[in-house]
């Protein structure tokens, strides 16, 4: 039996990308190995001895549980989440694949499945994609995240999503610091890939650690470069932190 270190469970609107608005479940996995600058998840938690549950789901009261969790105990949790999409969330999931693979099998089919990852685990991808429905991925491009480029990780994991036949969109995180080579090279990427991927721009959102925004026209001179080359390119702010949600 593989167990798995999970952060919090807790029901909300999704508040990222093309989804955006729709009533959903949020299992959140610890731990995640890159690291970003403008990360809002606290990924330490749940790495220790609790994670914490909302209950009852939408009261913002939360109850706290033992890690780690088996897929059996995860799911006792979940039936009192009638959402019809669980995003599993991070964190990286990916980083707990053996988990994963224990565990969606006993959900698929019941409840939207929707992947939210920082794109860089390709073969872990392949091996949990029949029981998912839609595939969040984020590109991370160097001069925003302050890290190593991840481009060769990225391009692996593309091909492994397009090849899954899932729903697929891609966001890209754009800071102050974001470059247009950086931009460049993600348009490059994407569109050797299928340049009619959806895209979506995410302007930063300040954190407890990070204060540094993006001007109005960075964003829209970022938008313009994408727009002269890939088809299905959207902005989007992070909703559920201008509504003030979960």
């Amino acid at each position: 039996m593989v167990l798995a270190n999970i952060t919090e469970i807790f029901s909300s609107l999704q508040g990222e990308g093309p989804h955006t608005g729709e009533a959903t479940t949020f299992v959140r996995f610890a731990g995640c190995s890159l690291g970003c600058r403008w990360c809002d998840t606290e990924t330490k938690l749940g790495t220790g001895s609790h994670f914490r549950v909302e209950t009852p789901p939408r009261s913002r009261e939360f109850v706290n549980y033992t890690n780690q969790i088996s897929a059996d105990e995860l799911n006792k949790q979940l039936a009192f989440f009638t959402d019809p999409t669980i995003s599993v969330t991070g964190g990286e999931p990916l980083e707990q694949a053996p988990f994963l693979k224990e565990w969606l099998p006993t959900i698929y089919g019941k409840q939207k499945i929707l992947l939210e990852t920082s794109g860089v685990l390709a073969g872990e991808l392949e091996s949990i994609s029949r029981h998912i429905d839609i595939i969040s991925m984020d590109i991370k491009l160097p001069s925003s995240t302050g890290r190593e480029p991840c481009w060769q990780k990225h391009s692996a994991f593309i091909a492994n999503a397009l090849k899954s036949g899932k729903e697929f969109y891609i966001k890209i995180v754009v800071t102050e610091d974001t470059s247009n080579k950086d931009i460049q090279e993600a348009i490059k990427l994407i569109s050797s890939a299928n340049k009619f991927i959806p895209v979506v721009l995410q302007p930063v959102s300040e954190t407890k650690t990070f204060c540094h925004g993006i001007s109005k026209s960075q964003v829209e001179s970022f938008a313009r470069l994408c727009n002269s080359w890939l088809p299905n390119v959207s902005v989007m702010p992070q909703a559920h932190k201008e509504a003030g949600l979960l």
